[in-house]
């Protein structure tokens, strides 16, 4: 596999607070401080992922409605020349003048978790009663886009697939599709394990195990400035690097990515500690995201793996956001 000369992809982590508890979430064990990320810090990213043509995925393991800079964040990423800005909210906070400027900034995507069609279901699933909030923030949202005749940001309604959400994406697809406008789209996400921390039933492909994309993809910068190298290192236990003290760039060709690149190019997985018993790389490389609209229920609705579907590259009609 060929290492790009910046990673296509860099998430950024506004905060690691959240308003949920959410079920298929690691959250609740980070041992790392909580806190936000600083205008400085993002604003360095940002110029360094424009400079580079390098996409910017907001969120991580927090709510970055919470931050009270997430707007002024998306609208200087969109006018330092990031060529896409995507956010993923859990839309408790989807309302009012924040809603209202997210529409206006230029922001690309817009990813929603949803998880459920029902309040019962949707406590289950993210550990707190905000269903109705929820459903009434993303309708005012989906007609006020309506209104203004706008194509962004597209808006995906995110369902993580689980025994809870599976026999229910027929009923989520038909409340939200009429309200859905140009490129907008439900999908589905195969949960991950986060390297174990969470309790997921996965029965691996009966194929030899690639190197991971994300090592050749993708950097993920932490609210205080620490870089991980995939989801899996959610605690950020073993960085590659911290973008307070060096770019991305950097950190991008540095040695310990090296190392952790030549290990999975030579199978020697065991030799990245974070690796040996990971079970979430199927997903490394999109095939765990769907976007049902354009794909059916079936074979989802009947508890077959997403993950076995086709690979899909990134664009902002992609279920895939990052």
């Amino acid at each position: 596999m060929l290492v790009p000369p910046f990673p296509r992809r860099v998430q950024v982590e506004l905060t690691n607070y959240c308003n949920q508890r959410c079920r298929y979430c690691p959250r609740q064990g980070l041992s790392r401080p909580l806190g936000f990320m600083s205008r400085p810090l993002f604003e360095r990213i940002a110029q360094e992922c424009a400079a580079h043509g390098a996409r910017m995925w907001l969120h991580f393991l927090g709510e970055p409605l919470l931050h009270r800079g997430v707007v002024e964040f998306c609208r200087y990423a969109k006018e330092a020349g990031v060529p896409e800005v995507g956010l993923s909210t859990n839309a408790v906070s989807l309302r009012g003048q924040v809603a209202e400027q997210l529409l206006q900034i230029g922001l690309d995507r817009l990813e929603c978790s949803l998880d459920a069609a029902d309040a019962a279901t949707y406590q289950v699933m993210r550990g707190r009663d905000h269903f109705a909030r929820v459903r009434d923030n993303l309708t005012a949202f989906f007609l006020r886009k309506r209104e203004l005749g706008q194509q962004r940001p597209v808006v995906s309604l995110q369902v993580l697939l689980t025994p809870e959400t599976r026999g229910m994406l027929a009923l989520v697809v038909e409340h939200w599709r009429p309200l859905l406008t140009g490129a907008d789209f439900v999908m589905t996400i195969e949960p991950s394990t986060f390297g174990g921390s969470v309790s997921v039933s996965r029965q691996l492909p009966d194929r030899e195990r690639p190197p991971c994309r994300w090592l050749f993809e993708g950097l993920i910068v932490l609210q205080d400035g620490t870089v991980t190298m995939c989801g899996t290192d959610w605690d950020g236990r073993a960085p590659v690097g911290h973008a307070q003290a060096e770019s991305l760039l950097e950190i991008w060709h540095g040695k310990e990515m090296q190392r952790r690149r030549a290990a999975h190019m030579a199978k020697r997985f065991t030799d990245v500690a974070l690796c040996a018993s990971c079970v979430d790389w199927p997903l490394a490389d999109g095939r765990g995201y769907r976007n049902v609209l354009r794909d059916g229920l079936s074979p989802l609705a009947n508890g077959q793996a997403g993950a076995l579907a086709p690979r899909v590259e990134s664009s902002l009609e992609s279920p895939y956001p990052m």
